[in-house]
């Protein structure tokens, strides 16, 4: 299990240079987004300079679907308040070594524009938090 962790970091040098670049207040790693609570605690991997980054260590990046591209998303749209500057995500491969990433634009392929997504997911997410506590916040 060692030498498998010792590899993947070696693997994530090259992805990662330009972000190890950049000042340390574009660098954040773990961040919790404020909203992240109309979840149960979600938070991000990593938010460096404007690219949200979830990584994934597998063996098999075929694998990576539906799911893990909402996680993405979600991710995306738990920003309510635009605090990151989100303009791009992607998915860090620790296993390929590679950083695969999309505009917010390409990954949404929506009509309806980012903030108003966000305002309609906190909504939604409220609301059924509203609910399941019988009306009680």
């Amino acid at each position: 299990m060692l030498e498998d962790i010792a590899e993947q970091m070696q693997l994530a040098e090259q992805p990662f240079t330009p972000f190890r670049e950049m000042p340390l207040g574009q660098r954040v790693c773990g961040p919790v987004l404020a909203s992240s609570g109309d979840l149960g605690g979600a938070d991000a991997d990593f938010i460096e300079g404007g690219l949200l980054v979830d990584c994934k260590a597998t063996i098999r990046p075929h694998k990576i679907g539906r799911a893990e591209v909402q996680q993405l998303a979600g991710y995306l749209l738990l920003d309510y308040d635009d605090t990151h500057a989100i303009n791009r995500v992607g998915f860090c491969l620790s296993g390929q070594g590679a950083l695969t990433s999309w505009s917010v634009p390409d990954l949404l392929g929506a009509e309806v524009p980012l903030p108003q997504l966000r305002v309609l997911l906190r909504t939604h997410l409220r609301h059924a938090r509203h609910a399941d506590h019988g009306g009680k916040a």
